[in-house]
């Protein structure tokens, strides 16, 4: 049993170094993709899936009717909305949604925040990143699509609602730039720590079922040789 243990043991310490190591090579790409040069996004619309987390310019403009806000966001304690607003690209016409920010639930849920956008063409900068994953149970009702206040962000209901054909990725509008809300975007981190500390965890068990089942042999052959010298 003592041996089984060990190999348990030492396996799962094995596996968490090699998922700290596949957690390193994702964090060093993200930090790569975050320190190349902005690019501009209308040129660049089909190898979009390989400029995720890079600096993004876009020419185009808003479209405040198609609008929604993603509930249950909080910051610094306060519960709030992020505010997604579809961005239709200049000479392209495709769209993508960009997040403007965190604003502060109202006094009621049934009293919205009142939301400005510019009219007419900008340019606009941001981080390309991906959409946030649903959550891994979801109701068949958990989003009206015809209300302004959704849950979580759904690419096929969102489409659905505005018939608009969706760039698989979402713009974190700069932090200092204009006509945007609170925004203050995490650092991406892998956990590549988390991840090696279980491996050292791991490793310990095991280390501890070899010492006590060494201690508990010799403890018996201690026993066995006192017995036999009787």
């Amino acid at each position: 049993m003592a041996i089984i243990g060990i190999a348990i043991f030492t396996s799962l310490g094995t596996w968490q170094v090699n998922r700290a190591k596949e957690k390193q090579i994702l964090q060093d790409k993200v930090e790569s993709q975050q320190s190349k040069p902005a690019f501009r996004l209308n040129e660049s619309i089909d190898d979009i899936a390989d400029k995720i987390y890079m600096p993004v310019k876009a020419a185009g403009k808003y479209d405040p009717e198609n609008e929604i806000l993603i509930d249950n966001q909080i910051n610094n304690g306060q519960a709030g909305y992020h505010v997604l607003t579809p961005f239709v690209l200049s000479d392209n016409n495709s769209v993508i949604l960009v997040n403007r920010g965190w604003i502060p639930l109202g006094k009621s849920r049934d009293i919205l925040p009142e939301l400005t956008s510019p009219a007419g063409e900008i340019v606009i900068e941001g981080k390309l990143a991906k959409h946030k994953s649903k959550p891994a149970l979801v109701l068949d009702n958990a989003i009206n699509i015809e209300n302004k206040v959704w849950m979580f962000y759904d690419e096929q209901l969102y489409a659905a609602k505005t018939g608009f054909t969706l760039l698989p990725a979402v713009i974190l509008l700069k932090e200092d730039a204009p006509d945007g809300y609170f925004r203050e975007w995490p650092k991406y981190d892998a956990n590549v720590t988390m991840h090696i500390g279980y491996a050292v965890q791991w490793y310990v068990f095991a280390a501890i079922v070899l010492i006590t089942y060494i201690g508990v042999n010799l403890k018996k052959k201690e026993q066995d040789n006192a017995a036999s010298n009787e």
